[in-house]
């Protein structure tokens, strides 16, 4: 349902009824983490905010499925295949906000991807259990989703004492209205790729 430019998005109740269920994936597993009766972490913005180098921000962000911007309502979800060997799989974050938030989100992280293609993106001193760092950005053509759609691939790095692999992993982000669908699949042995059926059975009940 269309929302006005400065009045709220969906609430929590409504936000959940638009999560995935096991019924919407047939052959997934649906765990969720964030929403649906579990606790919604604002606090995490001021690690965003924090993320170095500044300009980036949007980037880190929407690799953790999140935005700068607050909430009105949020859930997160690890959808995984029960079947197949390879584990295909995607995270996927449905948040809503004011539908002007909602714009400057997409239109704050397209500027964010043009700029951060060699940055080392690394959280603040002041929030080490953060733990994660990302590099080598690089944004992908995608069209046909939503109203506003952007993509990207990018590598995760462990920045607590240098420990664990570097995984190279891929998010796609797209805008319905004023609620924004973020899914990230990453894989260390093969480049990642976010299940088609699942992003179609999310942006169905989107739409």
């Amino acid at each position: 349902m269309p929302v006005s430019e400065t009045g709220k998005g969906l609430d929590q109740k409504g936000l959940d009824r638009l999560a995935l269920t096991v019924h919407d994936v047939p052959g997934y597993t649906v765990d969720t983490v964030t929403g649906k009766g579990s606790p919604v972490d604002h606090d995490v913005l001021t690690a965003y905010r924090a993320v170095t180098p500044a300009p980036c921000r949007p980037v880190y962000a929407a690799a953790e499925l999140g935005s700068l911007h607050d909430f009105t309502a949020q859930v997160i979800q690890d959808v995984v295949s029960a079947s197949d060997d390879l584990g295909q799989h995607a995270s996927v974050g449905l948040t809503s906000y004011t539908l002007a938030d909602a714009r400057r989100v997409m239109t704050e992280l397209r500027a964010a991807l043009a700029k951060c293609a060699t940055a080392e993106m690394r959280p603040s001193a002041a929030h080490p259990d953060a733990g994660l760092g990302y590099s080598g950005t690089r944004s992908r053509s995608v069209s046909g989703y939503g109203d506003e759609t952007l993509a990207f691939d990018a590598t995760q790095v462990v920045v607590d004492g240098g420990r664990g692999p570097s995984i190279p992993f891929t998010v796609l982000v797209v805008r319905q209205d004023s609620t924004i669908a973020t899914f990230m699949s990453l894989n260390p042995i093969q480049p990642p790729t976010i299940p088609q059926d699942i992003v179609e059975a999310q942006l169905k009940k989107l739409a």
